[in-house]
């Protein structure tokens, strides 16, 4: 755990990504636009974006993340290849079933199968990432310097990932190919002038034997990379599952190692995590709370001696304001709480629950300041616990699990 509790992500997607032009413009299509713009002009001139040069391709290159953003001083940033690969493969299959279907739909015929297990993309030197510009391939070179010319304070290596339900032949590759990877990220950022601190990837869907090599294998580099992040930690369906990985990979570390989570799906899943020591804890929890009109509804006062709670729907430790008996409450989300929807009572829970109802997107915007707020109460409060011993630590979240 960390003081500075608070590590903005950012989802960069197409401005990694530049198109390219070809250099010498086909003649035929020189004349056909030659042509376009002759009658354009003979309907007076109008050519709009008829001679707009489409790109041929594309390729990887980005500037410095202060450049690209608005990204306020003080904050601490992590370069990473993707949130989760098998997740947006997931997103893409489901995407392309939709599409055949609606195609198989308007066209009478029965839609094509595709593959039900998610399945990441690579071959020996290359992995294939998914953009809104559709597949693109990037190597373990061109994505090191690519992410380093981010300046951002730290970068993972680029790594493969199999699924859970794929056979051990597979599993076995990634394993390999992420530690080959990581090997090609060290020596290209040893030639860089300004290198952002590199953290390596453990895949969590492994065979046993694969897994325990991999283990080795970062605790004989350990000297090259900062910590290890953990990929697909969250898709673990078993909590004691969860937490004997983390303590496999601690164990057998020469000295104890930072660890990160890139994501967690669960309030639980937050809380294992601080208990284990786990540095670096990564969520789109606030955001995924509000699209369901969740409003993360937890108090810290039993921790400093009130026996007085706040009440929860969920398991997440929140408020459903769908539900029909906020519609006349005239208080705030959470009493005392000083995001924009609670300060000075102005937003009541009868309120959102009306915009709600009326289908309003403020509803989801005032409710993703309140879990935002919320959120970095939650770890500012880990963080303190976490600096004073796992005894306090311990009493936290047991407080927090208390209320859920």
């Amino acid at each position: 755990m960390v003081k500075n509790h608070l590590i903005v992500g950012i989802a960069i997607k197409d401005t990694c990504i530049q198109p390219v032009y070809q250099e010498k413009e086909n003649k035929k299509l020189k004349r056909k636009r030659s042509d376009e713009g002759d009658s354009d002009k003979k309907c007076g001139g109008n050519a709009n974006a008829k001679n707009i040069v489409k790109p041929t391709g594309y390729t990887y290159g980005t500037k410095p993340l202060e450049e690209q953003t608005l990204l306020l001083p003080g904050y601490c940033t992590f370069a990473v290849p993707s949130f989760d690969l098998l997740d947006d493969s997931k997103s893409a299959m489901e995407k392309e079933k939709a599409n055949r279907t609606k195609n198989a739909q308007m066209s009478n015929k029965s839609p094509k199968a595709i593959p039900t297990t998610p399945t990441v993309t690579s071959t020996k030197d290359k992995l294939s990432l998914i953009s809104p510009n559709g597949m693109q391939q990037i190597s373990p070179e061109m994505y090191s310097k690519v992410a380093n010319k981010l300046c951002c304070d730290a970068m993972l290596a680029l790594y493969d990932q199999a699924h859970q339900d794929e056979g051990k032949k597979r599993k076995a590759t990634a394993g390999e190919r992420s530690k080959a990877w990581l090997e090609k990220c060290i020596r290209t950022l040893e030639t860089s002038e300004n290198k952002s601190s590199l953290w390596a990837a453990l895949s969590c869907y492994h065979s046993k034997w694969s897994f325990a090599d991999s283990v080795k294998y970062l605790t004989e580099q350990q000297q090259f990379y900062e910590g290890i992040a953990i990929i697909g930690w969250h898709h673990i369906q078993s909590r004691d599952e969860r937490i004997e990985l983390l303590q496999k990979v601690v164990g057998v570390q020469t000295t104890k190692p930072k660890l990160s989570i890139l994501a967690a799906s669960s309030l639980a899943q937050i809380l294992d995590a601080a208990r284990n020591d786990v540095y670096t804890i990564g969520s789109s929890l606030p955001v995924i709370w509000a699209r369901s009109y969740k409003a993360l509804n937890l108090s810290f006062c039993p921790l400093k001696g009130s026996t007085e709670g706040q009440s929860t729907d969920s398991t997440d430790g929140c408020i459903d304001l769908t539900n029909e008996k906020y519609c006349r409450d005239a208080s705030p989300i959470l009493p005392g709480c000083s995001c924009l929807s609670c300060r000075d009572d102005k937003y009541t829970k009868a309120y959102i629950h009306h915009l709600i109802k009326a289908k309003e997107l403020l509803a989801q915007i005032l409710i993703f300041g309140h879990n935002l707020q919320q959120t970095l109460v939650l770890f500012r409060e880990m963080s303190d616990a976490a600096s004073e011993g796992a005894g306090k630590i311990e009493e936290l979240c047991a407080m927090i699990e208390s209320q859920v």
